[in-house]
């Protein structure tokens, strides 16, 4: 019995790593689609600020056996790829407690928030953007036209929602705390 549920283990442990290292094909290679721009840099005649940022709120880190244990803590990245070019978006934590509403609200409660942005020069045209969170295994992939003017673009979290722990009013409501399901690239 010992040596079947060790076998079991090693079973889902090649799993999990064979998924892990397919996800990685979504990020490029590249280093010459973008520059991170850093505070009083000149921009080209030829090329355009992008803001890039997202707001994500997750439940606070837990002891549950299989509960993904990068919630509530610093390695919960975010990586952005435009036009074959990758990079882990720089992040910022901080604890939340929200009071609104849970009905009408999918982020109503006690969490972590994280907080991601960069700016970019690049050139403007038609770019591919994709937006990945390793953590849930969530990606999304949108062309977005980027004008001379420059552009802000902002990625939004899509949330489950489980009818676990929750009072029959508020089953199958999008909640913080049942994870992302999806992510939205909105260009503005």
């Amino acid at each position: 019995m010992k040596k079947i549920s060790h076998f079991l283990v090693l079973i889902l442990s090649l799993v999990l790593a064979g998924c892990a290292a397919g996800n990685q094909s979504l990020l490029g290679q590249r280093n010459d689609v973008f520059q991170v721009v850093s505070d009083g840099v000149a921009v080209g005649a030829d090329e355009t600020l992008v803001t890039v940022s997202a707001s994500i709120k997750t439940h606070k880190n837990s002891p549950v056996l299989f509960e993904p244990s990068k919630h509530g803590k610093d390695e919960y990245l975010l990586y952005l790829d435009i036009n074959g070019q990758s990079m882990r978006l720089p992040m910022e934590m901080q604890n939340e407690t929200t009071a609104t509403d849970p009905r009408t609200d999918p982020e109503s409660g006690e969490g972590v928030r994280y907080l991601y942005k960069t700016t970019i020069r690049l050139k403007p045209g038609t770019c591919t953007f994709t937006a990945y969170l390793p953590t849930e295994d969530v990606s999304v992939r949108r062309e977005v036209v980027i004008p001379t003017e420059g552009k802000t673009i902002i990625i939004k979290p899509t949330y489950r929602g489980l009818a676990r722990r929750k009072p029959p009013s508020l089953r199958w409501r999008p909640d913080f705390k049942d994870g992302v399901k999806g992510l939205d690239i909105i260009a503005e």
